[in-house]
């Protein structure tokens, strides 16, 4: 499962924001996406247990070259 931004437009004018599978602190730039997108203004949030989780980092396509002195 990759990332995913779930929206919910309540019918009170509330937006409602959840990140999945963004872990750490990566969530709170997907945060500033939707205030910009939206205009809204952030007055509440809950961090879920991924926030507190590190995100495993995967190195691909790398060339390792020996270097002379």
């Amino acid at each position: 499962m990759g990332k995913q931004l779930k929206i919910k437009l309540l019918p009170n004018g509330e937006v409602q924001m959840e990140t999945v599978g963004i872990k750490g602190k990566e969530c709170l730039a997907y945060v500033k996406v939707l205030e910009n997108l939206a205009d809204v203004k952030i007055t509440k949030q809950e961090f879920t247990q991924e926030y507190y989780e590190e995100d495993n980092i995967t190195i691909e396509n790398v060339e390792i070259r020996e270097i002379d002195y």
